[in-house]
């Protein structure tokens, strides 16, 4: 038995590796992708954006190790079966729970690891993520900003600089445009200022453009007659290149969410109204600490009977139901995270319903996998009377 269970554990370990390999090479070219835009056209040196998505392979770890894991399981089983191996076990006596027990034991190393590597590596990484394109923003921003020119880079705004002192760092006859949120019928944002400057703040990791008397002027397609004006004497617009500076929530002042270990959202979720973070995200980022890694245990769970009652395809048949059940997995957990933030779901059902699901079908693929020995059995029973 010994031997069997090494020889399990080894062949969904190895498939699960070369999985690894490959979802997270994909995950990562598509960020370099994005990275590359800092380089060519906003000058960062190779080494910071290198540092960049070294910082961002954490946050690709926790999702692609599931996914490989997931498909370790699938191919090895399925393999199993189409090499006629697994019914030779079944000719030798050796039960399903003897052939599944492995391959459960490892999902449960691999999750508690993720439960570590979560709750301290990743947080870390994300924060320091933030503190490096933190120091990219600040200063790049002001290279980006040339005299009369529409300047597009940064998010949700386009600039136009009428006149730009670099001796002081001050700019002049300032037009902002506030750009549509994919709804037309939403009103048109005009800012106008005579100077402004940028303003850096390091502990919160903010870029901003300071205004000074401006008009703010909201009109709308529909309506143009109905012009709103309203003048201040000093505005503040939040900067972003590619949305790596915005906030995860509505107060993100210093660590979001996402960059607190577990002990931390706790102290946070206990702080009730006091808390400076929103309590949806607090609350569901402290589910999802246990419910992502869990996910390892959930796919191990319902890729074991998937895997065993795979009889045609191999390998093709094996992977394209790996891919549907991670394409389902995430749906859920995206569906699950939309609602649990917003506060419209329970916290526990939108961290948890994507791992409840993948159980409750390996409840079904198990029941018939049992199906014809509980018939022999019951007919043995009536043969015997």
């Amino acid at each position: 038995m010994k031997i069997i269970s090494r020889y399990i554990i080894k062949e969904v370990s190895y498939v699960t590796l070369m999985g690894f390999f490959i979802f997270t090479f994909f995950l990562i070219m598509n960020s370099l992708f994005v990275m590359s835009d800092l380089v060519v056209k906003y000058g960062v040196d190779i080494l910071t954006v290198a540092k960049l998505l070294v910082l961002l392979l954490p946050s690709t770890v926790a999702v692609t190790l599931p996914m490989a894991f997931l498909v370790g399981i699938l191919l090895t089983y399925s393999r199993l079966v189409q090499d006629n191996e697994y019914h030779g076990m079944q000719a030798c006596g050796i039960s399903i729970a003897k052939v599944t027990i492995p391959s459960i034991l490892l999902a449960l190393i691999v999750t508690a690891g993720l439960v570590l590597f979560n709750n301290y590596v990743l947080p870390a990484a994300n924060l320091e993520y933030k503190k490096v394109y933190y120091e990219i923003v600040k200063k790049r921003s002001g290279i980006l900003i040339q005299e009369h020119t529409f300047i597009k880079q940064f998010d949700d705004y386009v600039f136009y600089i009428g006149e730009k002192d670099n001796k002081n760092e001050l700019l002049k006859n300032i037009l902002i445009f506030i750009k549509d949120k994919e709804n037309s019928d939403e009103p048109v944002k005009v800012i106008t200022s005579k100077e402004g400057e940028f303003i850096s703040d390091e502990k919160s990791f903010r870029i901003a453009l300071k205004l000074k008397n401006g008009v703010l002027q909201t009109g709308s397609f529909t309506e143009p007659e109905r012009l709103n004006s309203i003048f201040f004497a000093v505005n503040y617009v939040d900067l972003d290149i590619q949305g790596a500076m915005r906030k995860k929530n509505v107060a993100d002042d210093l660590k979001g969410s996402r960059e607190m270990t577990a002990q931390e959202l706790y102290t946070e979720m206990k702080k009730g109204p006091q808390s400076r973070h929103d309590k949806n995200w607090v609350i569901l980022e402290l589910h999802k600490k246990f419910s992502l890694p869990f996910a390892v245990i959930a796919f191990a769970i319902i890729g074991i009977p998937l895997g065993l009652l795979t009889k045609k395809g191999g390998k093709i048949t094996a992977i394209s139901f790996s891919l549907v059940l991670i394409f389902l997995y995430y749906i859920l957990l995206s569906v699950g995270q939309s609602y649990g933030y917003s506060g419209k779901w329970n916290h526990f059902t939108a961290a948890w319903l994507p791992n409840l699901a993948m159980i409750a079908i390996s409840l079904v693929l198990f029941i018939a996998i049992f199906m014809p020995y509980i018939a022999v059995k019951i007919q043995s029973k009536r043969v015997q009377k």
